[in-house]
């Protein structure tokens, strides 16, 4: 998994994650991504550090990357962070819906609609396929 960091002090929402919450650099810390990849509320540890994380934070430019983007309380740890290749645990898979509710009043913002969409699509394939009759064979 490719992760980079970030710090409150990078970006545009200073110390409150997408849910208007303080960051966390405590036992689990924040993550963002793209929640149609990793969506909002999956918790990850990473197999060589032992840290885990919550994925309750986004940031355009992971949008259609397969990034996530590890939240380091201060720059010089974000610095030494850099960019990443490591092997991630999941602990628990996020919410797809959660992520929706967050995220559909905010799509006037084209990366957040592309989000969304990709979330959607998701969607109507699982209903889809749950609503499809089994095929029988002949």
């Amino acid at each position: 998994m490719r992760t980079t960091a970030y710090t409150h002090r990078e970006g545009g929402s200073g110390y409150n994650n997408a849910l208007g919450c303080r960051l966390s650099g405590q036992h689990v810390m924040s993550a963002a991504s793209d929640w149609s990849h990793f969506p909002l509320g999956t918790r990850f540890r990473i197999a060589d550090t032992n840290e885990e994380y919550v994925i309750d934070d986004y940031g355009s430019a992971l949008i259609g990357t397969d990034t996530i983007d590890l939240y380091k309380p201060s720059r010089l740890e974000m610095k030494n962070w850099g960019v990443r290749h490591v092997d991630i645990d999941i602990l628990e898979w996020g919410s797809e819906e959660q992520s929706l509710k967050v995220l559909a009043p905010r799509c006037k913002h084209r990366r957040v609609q592309q989000m969304v969409t990709a979330l959607e699509k998701k969607k109507a394939k699982t209903t889809v396929a749950q609503t499809s009759p089994p095929r029988s064979s002949l």
